[in-house]
């Protein structure tokens, strides 16, 4: 019964694609298409995309050992799901046409540029300021004979699934339950700045926040190897994984995972610019890619929601080197309370806590971040309300932190004064805190 069910959820999505596919082709109304002469190439690509979260949706079912679920019932809360991803598909399709800034001023050039290079001379030379494996991409991309923006954006919403399965999978961790492991993966993929930061913007922090993503959960999953493989996947795209890193000193402090493994993490990476390595590109130009990012950029901040909204304008440069030791001590501090306190992390609600907080909290003291640092914090907030439903606030304060800036950026709408919503991070972050000493310190049931 149970296999025949699963073969009608499978058959069922695959027919929703073909109805996806007509209804985005005959709806331009909703900006899916904006008559592009290569329509149905764009129509192809989002249904791909559905049928792809689909077949994830069509894997979430109850346990073989739990009393099965009516199938009227399950079937029922199956299309609903069905129903929903379509929509998140075509919300991402509706959005496609954007242009914007990021692509019209840098990414275009590169795309352009990398057309004129054989690919030999493309992987040898420094076209951008992204690190190698985002250029392999963008490499890839110019060779296809089609308008780079979509294909960039739909490389990014890609990895959107992917880091939406990572959070089922997650929060698995926590419960068997169907309803809400769906929940989590279509929740994923509905966060607003998730939606926004490829479908719109052309951005690319899903990719590495997928790796990141998915090397806390292979850790608290007993994979440790696949681990530190997925974390040199996440810092290879962006070093703004590195913001969960701390975390692996705790997974290696608590024995999930084995520091004889660790060569694993750096060979990684290393693997990921092989390539530019035998095309003939200097050891020293392909390293210094995140080194530059940071001289290139000079002011406090750059329209983040950060601690240092509070001292003024982003001019105060006297304060980025105060703001490198207060965030640095505050995380050797809190990595210190953990080491105090590593008897009592026992469950895998406080590993979510510690990697909520390592992601929020360094984006949020650190001097000289960007608008998008705090998307690995949205997607986490997440997870760590699916562990503790009393924390309702921290999805809701957390992603809206990011989204403000979103809109200032995208539209040129400021939302609500940047000010007024670092104090309220500023504020979640410290409840969040409090659950975690009060758990570690105080020995207190909290969640």
């Amino acid at each position: 019964m149970r296999d025949k069910l699963g073969i009608l959820r499978l058959v069922f999505t695959i027919g929703a694609a073909f109805v996806f596919y007509a209804v985005v082709m005959r709806f331009d109304e909703i900006n899916i298409l904006y008559g592009h002469p290569r329509a149905h190439f764009i129509g192809l690509m989002l249904t791909a995309l559905f049928l792809a979260a689909g077949l994830i949706a069509v894997s979430i079912r109850k346990p073989p050992q739990e009393q099965p679920e009516h199938p009227v019932d399950g079937f029922v809360t199956f299309v609903f799901a069905l129903m929903m991803i379509a929509g998140l598909m075509a919300l991402r399709g509706a959005l496609l046409y954007f242009h914007s800034g990021d692509y019209a001023g840098h990414l275009s050039y590169w795309l352009e540029d990398m057309r004129y290079l054989s690919v030999s001379e493309a992987l040898r030379t420094r076209v951008g300021n992204y690190n190698m494996p985002y250029m392999y991409i963008l490499l890839v991309i110019s060779r296809i004979n089609f308008h780079g923006l979509y294909l960039i954006k739909f490389a990014s919403m890609i990895f959107d699934i992917l880091l939406a399965y990572f959070v089922m999978k997650l929060v698995a961790l926590r419960t068997d339950s169907a309803h809400l492991r769906m929940a989590a993966f279509i929740g994923a993929l509905a966060i607003p700045t998730v939606v926004l930061n490829a479908a719109m913007w052309a951005q690319s922090d899903s990719i590495y926040t997928a790796f990141a993503v998915g090397a806390v959960y292979f850790a608290l999953a007993g994979k440790g190897k696949f681990a530190y493989i997925f974390m040199g996947l996440a810092i290879s795209f962006k070093l703004q994984a590195i913001f969960i890193l701390p975390l692996f000193f705790v997974l290696a402090l608590k024995g999930k995972i084995r520091l004889e493994d660790a060569w694993m993490f750096p060979a990684t990476f290393w693997l990921t610019l092989l390539p530019a390595f035998i095309a003939g590109m200097p050891v020293v130009t392909a390293l210094s890619v995140y080194l530059d990012q940071f001289h290139y950029y000079s002011s406090l901040h750059s329209n983040a929601t950060t601690i240092w909204r509070l001292v003024g304008g982003v001019d105060n440069y006297q304060f980025i080197t105060v703001g490198l030791f207060l965030a640095g001590t505050a995380v050797t501090a809190f990595l210190y309370f953990i080491y105090v306190h590593r008897d009592r992390i026992t469950k895998t609600t406080d590993y979510v806590y510690i990697a909520y907080l390592f992601a929020v909290l360094l984006p949020f003291l650190l001097p000289k971040m960007h608008d998008r640092y705090l998307f690995m914090a949205d997607v986490l907030s997440l997870v760590l309300f699916a562990y503790n439903k009393k924390r309702w606030y921290v999805p809701l304060v957390t992603p809206y932190a990011s989204y403000n800036t979103y809109a200032f950026i995208l539209t040129g709408v400021v939302l609500i004064d940047y000010v007024y919503v670092s104090l309220a991070l500023g504020v979640v972050i410290l409840l969040v805190l409090k659950d975690l000493v009060e758990k570690l310190y105080l020995q207190k049931e909290v969640y």
